[in-house]
């Protein structure tokens, strides 16, 4: 029996999907089995946002999930493909694409004002290799969601604002990248300070939702007791009383900013009841929410 020959690689030019003069792309994909195997003309990173599946590189396969962020250079070919068939757990990805000149560009302009002259390496890998990374904690969900949102609403100076989220996603990158390296190094105290940084990252971004000791410090991989050591150790507060604070702060904001009744941006900022919202705020701030809205916007 002869071995069907595999489908050619489509190779995909700059044209398929850059508007413009503008050196990113950016689109939320629900992976099927549509596309076949291809290579680009551009720097490419896949994020995973939900679902599971499979990551086909070149001849090598891997399982994916969510928060798998893959970098792939110029020339690298990779498809992926959803491991449910039924729909029920979608493999949904943002594809952000980034012309390589536009890079180079980058790392012209910021070596006048920098050392971290290793930042940019994550993007200087060679055809056919790839960066594979796990955000467990999901902390780049937000600047992805943030480019997609400005790539699609175009609203005034999203170019801008596009450019700057794409140096703080680096940042970051580089950052968790370093901490990883440095904790299968080290494996000591100095690797797991990192990983709680970035949980606290976490628990900053998704400050009005459930959140609970034992999730996080399973994240983290430490007892119930060991997080709440290095929670302690690393902000000098408790992690109820930090919840509560960041709610509160948030509550600030929204009472100044914006023109929201206090019982919705109770609920906003992760609190279900109004008297205890109206509680936290008078022990925190000194003041009830209604007076605080008065007197900032006197």
């Amino acid at each position: 029996m002869n071995k069907a020959k595999k489908a050619p690689v489509h190779h995909s030019p700059v044209s398929e999907h850059f508007r413009g003069s503008l050196p990113l792309f950016v689109n939320r994909y629900n992976e099927g089995f549509e596309l076949r195997e291809h290579e680009h003309e551009y720097l490419e990173m896949v994020y995973v946002m939900s679902g599971e599946g499979y990551h086909y590189v070149g001849s090598s396969m891997e399982r994916t999930s969510k928060g798998c962020l893959y970098i792939l250079p110029v020339g690298t070919s990779h498809i992926l493909r959803p491991g449910d068939t039924s729909g029920k757990n979608s493999l949904i990805v943002y594809n952000l694409c980034i012309l390589p000149g536009f890079i180079g560009m980058l790392k012209s302009w910021l070596s006048s004002y920098s050392s971290s002259g290793g930042l940019w390496s994550i993007y200087d890998g060679e055809p056919g290799s790839h960066i594979a990374l796990l955000d467990k904690a999901m902390r780049f969900r937000e600047p992805f969601e943030q480019l997609h949102r400005e790539f699609e609403e175009q609203k005034a100076g999203y170019e801008t604002s596009m450019f700057s989220i794409l140096l703080q996603l680096t940042v970051q990158i580089s950052r968790q990248m370093e901490a990883a390296d440095e904790y299968s190094g080290k494996a000591g105290i100095s690797g797991m300070h990192r990983d709680m940084s970035g949980l606290l990252d976490y628990v900053n971004q998704h400050i009005a939702e459930p959140l609970t000791l034992e999730r996080l410090a399973a994240e983290a991989g430490l007892s119930r007791r060991h997080f709440i050591r290095r929670f302690q150790q690393l902000t000098g507060m408790g992690f109820s009383g930090y919840l509560q604070h960041k709610r509160i702060e948030l509550a600030c904001r929204l009472l100044l900013e914006t023109g929201d009744t206090i019982e919705n941006i109770a609920k906003s900022t992760g609190y279900r009841d109004l008297t205890h919202f109206r509680q936290m705020f008078r022990r925190i701030m000194g003041t009830c929410p209604k007076d605080y809205r008065k007197s900032g916007k006197s």
